[in-house]
């Protein structure tokens, strides 16, 4: 699995950046949310829980797929900002 942050914006207000990615995936299935959200935590050098995916879309017969991320400074900020039912699918909060 490689992917390509497409775009990156700063939201000051919200204290976040917001990235659009591509995931290339050719040859495997479509990779779980759990694996998407660690490998870009690591990727940008941030702890798993300062990492939510709001969207991962993908499409039958194609080997790439989008998602949608925010990434924040702190993990205090984004039990803040953030929805409670995105940070239980994000594995942040448990049920």
């Amino acid at each position: 699995m490689d992917f390509e942050i497409v775009k990156k914006t700063e939201n000051k207000l919200l204290e976040r950046d917001e990235l659009q990615v591509r995931i290339q995936h050719e040859g495997e299935p479509v990779p779980t949310r759990e694996q998407v959200l660690s490998k870009i935590a690591a990727s940008l050098n941030k702890e798993r829980d300062q990492v939510v995916l709001v969207k991962l879309q993908s499409k039958y017969g194609v080997s790439n797929s989008t998602a949608m991320i925010h990434v924040y400074d702190s993990a205090e900020r984004t039990k803040i900002v953030e929805k409670d039912y995105l940070l239980k699918r994000s594995g942040i909060l448990k049920s």
